[in-house]
């Protein structure tokens, strides 16, 4: 995986084997299976490099978020630099 940053756009290429199932108000497995072969701009990072997802354009709602390890992202394309 190509070093990724904040801004990059990016596919969610596979959920990772660790992902808890979760429940009806928060189906997390369901949620990263939804977002499987989509693309996402990464809106940042948390402390131990995990980066994070807004997936609104797939759940329709709004600043619902995933976390997932770089290792499942392919880097589409770098954000401009100024």
């Amino acid at each position: 995986m190509a070093y990724v940053k904040t801004g990059d756009t990016v596919r969610l290429i596979g959920v990772p084997a660790n992902v808890p199932e979760g429940d009806a108000a928060l189906p997390t497995k369901a949620r990263f299976q939804q977002c499987l072969g989509r693309e996402f701009v990464i809106a940042g990072f948390n402390e131990i490099g995990w980066a994070e997802l807004e997936i609104h354009s797939v759940t329709g709602s709004e600043g619902e978020t995933i976390w997932v390890e770089p290792e499942f992202l392919e880097l589409l394309s770098k954000e401009p630099t100024t």
